[in-house]
Parts: structure tokens; sequence; C-alpha cells
């Protein structure tokens, strides 16, 4: 997992993958919401939000929007619990 900080690197995620994260920087900026960057065993985008005083997952995406295996979404999630 990496974490994208960057403006840069939101712009260049979302044109390699091809969704919309370049248009969360301001929310990244107001700490609402952390981007990582998960690249074995599936490419993925992750967001984490705070909802209600709690992070949660948010969104796992990978290349248009496509939705996650589920082995991928099983790293995910033992990656949030730790």
């Amino acid at each position: 997992m990496e974490p994208l900080t960057s403006r840069l690197e939101l712009l260049d995620e979302g044109s390699t993958m091809h969704h919309c994260t370049g248009s969360y920087d301001t929310f990244i900026a107001q700490g609402e919401v952390f981007i990582y960057r998960m690249t074995a065993p599936q490419r993925l985008t992750i967001s984490l939000e705070q909802r209600n005083n709690t992070w949660v997952v948010g969104e796992v995406r990978g290349s248009r929007n496509a939705n996650p295996s589920q082995a991928a979404m099983d790293i995910v999630r033992r990656w949030v619990e730790l």
C-alpha cells in the first residue's frame, strides 16, 4: 500500500487508472479522505474516509472503476484491521 498525498500523484493515479481520483485533492487537504495505491495482487486505488468520527473503507476500485477481486479485498480488509 502506498499513500497518494500530492495533487500530482492523485492526477497521475486518475490518469493511469482511468477514474476520478484526481478530484479528491480538496477532501485530502481537509483530512477527510486518504487515498492509497495497491499494486499486488491486483492494481487498485483505495479510499479511506471519515464517517461519524470513524475511518472506513470508502471505495476500492481497479482500472476504469472495475471491482476488485475477492483475494484483493481480503488483503484490503486485513490491512485496514491492522
